[in-house]
């Protein structure tokens, strides 16, 4: 991603990825540049019109497809099972604790989708 729009990522998703870091605590601490960047690519692939009871299971494979082919299988395996897991639960708690929270994932989502190339 090139820095601005890194610095663009960071400012757009502050209140998710401050809710994660929070969550996630020390575990996933020590990986914050990738904690963020696995955040970013949840937004990216965020299933918007998913019914709720399915929203976790659907953004775990969409999420973990994304991984794979981003980071190889060694490192991928790693990822999913360890850190896409716990993001995936503490993204999908936020997104239910408020409505607000639903809209701005959603707004997330399509800016995300209409800007693919960023």
């Amino acid at each position: 991603m090139p820095e601005r729009s890194v610095q663009m990522a960071d400012a757009q998703y502050h209140s998710l990825k401050s809710f994660v870091a929070r969550k996630a605590g020390m575990r996933l601490a020590v990986h914050g540049r990738l904690r963020d960047r696995l955040t970013e690519i949840i937004v990216e692939e965020w299933p918007v019109g998913c019914r709720p009871e399915h929203l976790e299971e659907v953004l775990r494979a969409k999420v973990s497809r994304r991984v794979r082919e981003k980071y190889g299988s060694v490192v991928a395996m790693f990822l999913i099972s360890v850190l896409v897991n716990a993001l995936v639960r503490i993204v999908v708690e936020w997104w239910f604790a408020r409505e607000a929270h639903r809209v701005l994932m959603v707004g997330w989502a399509q800016n995300a989708a209409k800007n693919s190339d960023v």
